[in-house]
């Protein structure tokens, strides 16, 4: 990884001594985190370049007729859940991903998670592949997303297996909600289902609830609702989204709300909080998939029963380490101690 990693003024050294040393001494292999729904294979195109320059180019190539324009692509692994699945193996646990694909989509997750412990059983192949492209500018990314399958993954295609492994689990997560026409069923089902049968605690990453365009108001009442009736331990939000899904003062008294935002990350749940904790000062290389490795490192720190504010400085690390890793590598225990 390129870079030299320091943290903020807040991150005082006695809180990162701690947190390498519980790095280096506990992590809970037997913690079984199950997420879902969505696999896809990212299209990187690494522009660097603002976004001015970008769409003056774009026009130019258009008004011209048309045109080839290089740049510098690559595949990758993409869905919420899965880049948090791989980013929680690299951490040291053993993460479960109930998702669907098709027959290339599922030879495609073979080779990129290979040599992982991402257990994939409970990944069917009778359905279609998501895709991503992702263009990725000077301090922000546009992605065009096809969601394949995901935007109807109902309660309908959990198999009695899954199931199971739901009730097994002891971290159930259910991300992008935005991109599933279903997901709010998806997500009522799964959840009460941990709550009524399981034992273990609920996480959700909605995301932009921007695709659900004239029927956002209506879909955003519904999740409202879901959290009123206490289905979500834990709500993983950016400042925008905590914005649409109902603002602090709803949602902390409905659930915990970690949220993180570019510059800082906090934790509000019913009046108590943290202090704004700063993000580490790194040249980010990528910003695609930054939020699923923050999760990743959220989980491992529930996982480990951290205080609220070593956990989010664990999330901040591992953050870090991935958006300014050239190659998009999710970091290890080991790397993390390193910081």
């Amino acid at each position: 990884m390129q870079g030299n990693l320091k943290s903020n003024t807040y991150m005082l050294r006695d809180e990162k001594s701690l947190l390498t040393e519980k790095l280096k001494n506990y992590i809970p292999e037997e913690y079984k985190v199950t997420l879902m729904p969505h696999f896809c294979v990212d299209n990187f195109i690494r522009c660097d370049e603002s976004y001015d320059s970008f769409i003056e180019k774009f026009k130019k190539t258009a008004t011209q007729g048309g045109g080839n324009t290089v740049m510098r692509q690559m595949l990758h692994i993409g869905g919420k859940a899965t880049n948090c699945a791989s980013a929680l193996d690299s951490l040291g646990l053993n993460p479960c991903l109930i998702a669907k694909t098709d027959i290339l989509g599922y030879k495609l997750l073979e080779y990129f998670l290979e040599g992982k412990n991402v257990d994939i059983s409970h990944v069917s192949r009778d359905g279609e592949l998501a895709f991503t492209t992702a263009i990725e500018l000077e301090g922000v990314n546009i992605m065009f997303s096809f969601p394949g399958v995901t935007s109807q993954f109902g309660p309908e295609y959990l198999t009695e297996d899954d199931e199971e492994l739901i009730r097994e689990s002891d971290m159930v997560c259910i991300s992008d909600w935005g991109l599933n026409n279903c997901g709010t069923k998806l997500a009522r089902y799964v959840f009460s289902l941990v709550k009524k049968e399981g034992k273990g605690k609920t996480f959700f990453d909605p995301g932009d609830p921007s695709p659900k365009k004239e029927r956002e108001e209506v879909e955003v009442k519904g999740i409202k609702n879901m959290l009123k009736q206490g289905l979500v331990d834990i709500l993983s939000v950016n400042e925008n989204e905590l914005i649409r899904y109902g603002g602090i003062d709803f949602l902390r008294k409905v659930t915990r709300v970690d949220m993180h935002t570019e510059k800082y990350v906090k934790t509000f749940y019913n009046d108590k909080e943290t202090e704004e904790i700063p993000a580490f000062n790194v040249e980010p290389k990528r910003l695609t998939g930054a939020g699923d490795a923050w999760n990743s490192g959220d989980i491992l720190g529930e996982a480990m029963g951290l205080s609220d504010e070593l956990r989010l400085l664990l999330a901040n690390s591992v953050a870090a380490y991935y958006i300014s890793d050239l190659e998009g590598k999710h970091p290890t225990r080991q790397d993390l101690i390193k910081l």
